[in-house]
């Protein structure tokens, strides 16, 4: 069996296991929120396991090789920065929002400011940098299918039905549970890989190949360094999947320590991607750096391992895709729909909803990966506009009394505004990819001062 033959084998055979998965969690679904928060069943496993997949798929396995072949071991600043957000996370907030007893994070903000006007807010702002964020992820299906020779559109395709149905059927029981095996598939593979590299003098190869500087984890522009680690570590802070995990967890301990001791784990795998990237430009300098980890793996290593390999990257793929779609999910329904349209609907039209919900957006989701190509890039600019549009508003309100909602909303704005000047108008920032959270602050301080008495009157 040639290896292109025993690589769709494997894809089958891995695709229809996920799907057994979702089957078998179906009935973890029952309502609303059992759906949304994996009727709280999640055990410490469950729960740091589907941290791990959040961040240990696409962004650091594929994409860290990407930046690896582009950048040498500097490509791990990413990964660092995935690191750092759940540390940041565990320490600051996870305590906080389980305690909250809310579905979404715009409950969350609506209970503090009152009102409903910071919670859509941070609704529609999420939605948006989720479907980014989600389509960064399916770019890899997409470069492998184009490697292989194959439709793109195929590749992005099929990866997207097959989380779009084993989290329609399960919710985020299935979520979490995809997430514990897909995340067991890549550490492993990724391992196997490294000791077959280091067995067969791929690090020689590597030495002799590539620059010195290669080796410098300087070796990236300073304000590129920011770009990657930066908006990826602040993120942990705002972010809808591991505040998902968050609520989802058994208790209040399995909660706060399951994403620390995610970081921990996860903070020198981030680096093995980025060798076999390197290693993939030292073999093959002219090859593009999106293709590199395939053509790396499916030429230069044993065909089982090259196709446990693309299994594994398919994992990548899907384990941060289904924790986003669901919360999409659980925000459009519970934050928008509940919200606005219908206040005490029905449970099981509710429930349906939510399926329809979880369809529309996989839609939109695969609409915007078929036009994407880079992931970090399209990764770092989701965390960039998300927090812009919500971290101070998020953060100043857990830690600042005197912050109002009036305030929160010009930090909202004024942060966002500042991106559409960097992104669309062409102004030039210093580190633009973090500057805009500092005149959301300013803003947010200055109104909540200004309309702090009005309100108390």
């Amino acid at each position: 069996m040639d290896a292109l033959t025993l690589t769709v084998v494997v894809l089958i055979v891995y695709m229809l296991a996920m799907l057994a998965v979702g089957y078998k969690g179906r009935n973890t679904s029952d309502n609303f929120k059992d759906f949304v928060t994996a009727a709280k069943r999640g055990s410490f496993v469950m729960v740091c396991g589907s941290y791990l997949g959040s961040h240990i798929g696409n962004g650091v396995v594929v994409g860290g090789a990407q930046n690896g072949a582009a950048y040498g071991i500097g490509g791990a600043w990413y990964g660092v920065g995935a690191c750092l957000s759940y540390i940041v996370f565990s320490i600051v907030v996870a305590r906080k929002l389980y305690r909250s007893n809310c579905l979404t994070i715009s409950e969350c903000l609506d209970k503090r400011y009152g009102g409903k006007v910071t919670g859509t807010i941070y609704a529609i702002v999420n939605c948006g940098a989720a479907i980014s964020i989600m389509a960064g992820q399916i770019v890899a299906g997409k470069n492998l299918f184009e490697y292989l020779g194959l439709d793109p559109m195929m590749g992005a395709v099929l990866c997207s039905i097959v989380v779009f149905l084993y989290a329609s059927l399960s919710g985020q029981w299935g979520v979490m549970m995809t997430d514990v095996i897909q995340t067991t598939v890549v550490v492993v593979t990724t391992l196997i890989a490294i000791a077959y590299m280091y067995a067969t003098g791929g690090f020689t190869v590597m030495h002799e190949a590539l620059p010195a500087k290669d080796w410098q984890l300087m070796s990236m522009d300073p304000e590129l360094i920011v770009m990657n680690a930066i908006p990826a570590m602040l993120y942990g802070l705002v972010s809808c999947a591991s505040f998902q995990r968050n609520i989802s967890a058994k208790d209040e301990e399995t909660a706060v320590k399951s994403a620390f001791w995610a970081a921990i784990i996860l903070l020198p795998f981030v680096f093995l991607p980025v060798l076999i990237g390197m290693y993939g430009r030292a073999l093959f300098p002219d090859a593009p750096a999106g293709t590199i980890f395939f053509k790396v793996m499916l030429e230069k290593f044993p065909p089982v391992l090259g196709a446990l390999m693309v299994a594994a990257l398919m994992a990548a793929v899907m384990s941060t895709v289904d924790s986003q779609l669901i919360y999409v999910t659980a925000s459009m329904t519970n934050d928008i729909y509940i919200q606005f349209i219908n206040k005490h609907p029905d449970e099981k039209k509710l429930n349906s909803l939510a399926h329809v919900i979880t369809f529309v957006f996989g839609l939109l989701t695969l609409y915007v990966a078929l036009g994407a190509k880079m992931i970090t890039t399209m990764l770092s600019y989701s965390y960039t506009f998300l927090c812009a549009g919500t971290l101070v508003m998020f953060v100043g309100g857990i830690f600042w009394k005197k912050g109002t909602r009036a305030g929160a909303v010009a930090a909202a704005i004024v942060g966002m505004f500042f991106v559409f000047l960097y992104r669309f108008c062409g102004v030039k920032l210093p580190f633009a990819s973090i500057f805009p959270i500092l005149p959301s602050a300013i803003a947010y301080v200055v109104v909540s001062l200004m309309t702090a008495p009005k309100q108390a009157e």
